[in-house]
């Protein structure tokens, strides 16, 4: 007995100090520099903000055949609130009913030391149970084992962006996402199927992906080093800032133009080779438009991506947009406009973020506007009036059926009423607020919004504070009538 006992104590001993070891080693250091690469040169120096944002690096393998994303990810993250935390939250997207897909976690270490786990929320949740409690401006190391695997021809009826069909293994939100936290309270909703599903923060990326080497790999961020293995290929990108780190896998043709320092990537069927091209010419169109009006786009490249999506036409994450394959099929207008729509949101909901399930309008409605800049700058102003005659009609058929109502809402809140007010009514208040304020306030309240909010999340607040401070005006009336209530409005 007493041997045995001796040989327990030795063993206890051992792990102690394995245990001791792994949380005293030194942890890799991410690589700040190396984001220079995602960003053109002119936004370099924005890396100085790096403190600012949590960071992931990520070691995973892409299996087309079993449709999956297997690996490693380890996140550096800061407690950036006023409260003591005693868990961190993750986001798993695929486990939603509407991606139709799987994602599990298997291992969860915190300092190098094993934690206690959890899912909630319908495994929407991952919840990591830190061992101390984290103080304000303290950091700590998480690092996650998990798998991702994706549905196949599911598009007719799940979410298109991570489904495999058509040549494409779109692979959206198919890692675990920090969670959010505002005021000490977590961000714990699972979000509706009405507008966009995530909600992140600006954070920096570097991963590593492993995919068969006759598979094209179109990733947010950039590729800085890479390497074949027999039927292996293996990259390693990093992403500058960004709000999120989106992942494909495609057999489809390319194009390729460079616009402002940015190179733009067209991925499309065969078969729509013509489509494929009026979409490169479509991203930098609004590329060059939206650099002008607007500010700096500051990412290194940017990806346009034909899939398979018969719930939505288009959908943007950062450095990526993917379209629906119907689109290309029409060509046209339809996919022009699709395309400036979703480039748009580069910069509304990308770069200046908002809570897209709580106040959509932000970006939806920005970014429908959008549409109007492009048309002016592209087209011309006959054309930019087309566009707004849309949105006109759009919306007064909706108040004429009584369906108006406030824009300033919950995606929840609406009933068979989003698009003609989120998007339309949207659009429609900021060519009012246009001419409220007259073109030069307007222009200075576009350009200073970017600037003052890029990389941050915005509340509606924050964006009346930035048109008041434009026109050095009071807004409140403005925005209660056309935002806040469903009050009598005179639509431009």
């Amino acid at each position: 007995m007493g041997k045995l006992l001796n040989l327990i104590l030795a063993a206890l001993i051992v792990a102690g100090a394995q245990a001791a070891q792994a949380q005293t080693q030194p942890q890799p250091t991410f690589d700040v520099r190396a984001q220079q690469a995602a960003l053109v040169p002119a936004s370099r120096g924005d890396l100085s903000r790096a403190g600012e944002w949590n960071r992931y690096t990520i070691d995973a393998a892409i299996d087309p055949a079993r449709r999956t994303l297997s690996g490693h990810m380890r996140v550096e993250y800061t407690n950036r609130t006023t409260a003591a935390l005693d868990r961190v939250y993750f986001y798993l997207y695929p486990n939603l009913s509407e991606f139709r897909g799987r994602l599990t976690v298997s291992a969860v270490t915190v300092d190098g030391a094993p934690a206690r786990f959890a899912m909630e929320g319908g495994r929407f949740l991952l919840r990591v149970s830190l061992p101390e409690t984290l103080a304000p401006k303290e950091s700590v190391t998480i690092e996650l084992d998990w798998s991702a695997t994706a549905p196949a021809n599911a598009s007719r009826g799940a979410y298109g962006a991570f489904n495999m069909e058509g040549g494409v293994l779109a692979l959206a939100s198919a890692y675990p996402l920090l969670g959010i936290i505002r005021d000490g309270r977590w961000e714990t909703a699972r979000p509706s199927a009405r507008g966009d599903f995530v909600n992140s923060e600006t954070a920096l990326y570097d991963v590593t992906l492993t995919a068969p080497a006759d598979w094209t790999l179109v990733t947010s961020g950039v590729v800085v080093d890479g390497r074949l293995d027999g039927g292996k290929q293996t990259a390693r990108i990093v992403s500058g800032p960004l709000r999120e780190f989106t992942i494909a896998l495609v057999q489809l043709k390319a194009a390729s133009v460079e616009v402002d320092g940015t190179r733009i990537n067209s991925y499309f069927r065969p078969e729509h080779e013509q489509s494929g091209h009026l979409a490169l010419r479509a991203a930098a169109d609004a590329l060059r438009a939206f650099n002008r009006r607007f500010g700096r786009y500051p990412l290194a490249e940017l990806d346009v991506l034909e899939i398979e999506a018969r719930t939505f036409l288009g959908v943007e994450y950062p450095g990526l947009v993917m379209i629906d394959r119907r689109l290309y099929d029409r060509g046209g207008e339809g996919l022009e406009i699709t395309v400036a729509h979703e480039v748009a949101h580069q910069w509304w909901y990308s770069l200046v973020g908002n809570d897209v399930q709580a106040e959509p309008w932000l970006d939806e409605g920005l970014t429908s506007f959008s549409q109007i800049i492009y048309q002016e700058e592209v087209h011309g102003p006959r054309a930019a009036e087309r566009e707004l005659a849309g949105f006109r009609q759009s919306y007064l058929a909706a108040r004429r059926a009584g369906a108006d109502g406030a824009v300033g809402r919950p995606a929840t809140a609406f009933r068979g009423n989003y698009v003609a007010l989120v998007y339309a009514k949207g659009a429609l208040f900021f060519q009012a607020l246009r001419e409220q304020i007259g073109e030069e306030a307007f222009d200075r309240f576009l350009r200073g919004y970017y600037d003052t909010h890029r990389y941050g999340r915005v509340t509606s607040a924050e964006l009346v504070g930035a048109a008041e401070y434009s026109c050095s005006c009071e807004l409140d009336d403005f925005y209660r009538d056309w935002i806040a209530t469903a009050a009598p409005v005179k639509v431009p």
